[in-house]
């Protein structure tokens, strides 16, 4: 569980399912990353919050050790085309670490052929077996088909909590 800096990380296996592989990144992968977190932005109309480069990404992931990304790629077209960023976390009430899905991302055409429920399902699996407590993410509200999704897997909308955010224009108020 432990990774660079102390930090965490999931043991995650390579993984099939169907026509798919689900792995862990490698160095070297910043660039895949990277158009599919525009492709995830373009689908979010977020694209104007998106400022991270694939070098950016390249050393977020692989220098900084910041967090886990897990590639799907499909032996059919012999291509990556999902991602789920995972960044780690601690849970003073359970006292247990904690994993925060950061991005979650299936393109188009490979959506609804059970890909994102093997991923929650296996990562549902793992975190348990490693001893994390927990797994969070966020979901635009007004992304029902995600919602729809997230709760078909089991997961619940934390009512009652609300999220704040300082960015780098408020650190200097």
């Amino acid at each position: 569980m432990a990774g660079i800096y102390g930090g965490l990380t999931v043991e995650f296996r390579e993984f099939r399912y169907k026509n798919f592989i689900v792995r862990k990144a490698e160095p070297g992968e910043g660039e895949v990353i990277h158009r599919l977190m525009l492709e995830l932005c373009d689908y979010e109309n977020l694209s104007f919050e998106f400022r991270a480069s694939p070098a950016d990404i390249e050393n977020i992931l692989f220098n900084l050790r910041c967090g886990d990304a897990l590639l799907v790629y499909d032996n059919e077209s012999d291509g990556i085309i999902g991602v789920m960023l995972l960044s780690y976390n601690y849970s003073s009430f359970n006292g247990r670490p904690g994993i925060f899905i950061e991005d979650f991302y299936i393109r188009e055409p490979f959506r609804r052929q059970g890909i994102g429920t093997a991923m929650l399902t296996r990562l549902k699996w793992l975190a348990k077996e490693q001893g994390f407590g927990r797994i969070d993410w966020l979901c635009l509200k007004n992304n029902s088909a995600s919602v729809d999704f997230y709760r078909s897997c089991g997961a619940r909308i934390m009512d009652g909590w609300l999220l704040f955010r300082l960015t780098e224009e408020d650190f200097e108020r």
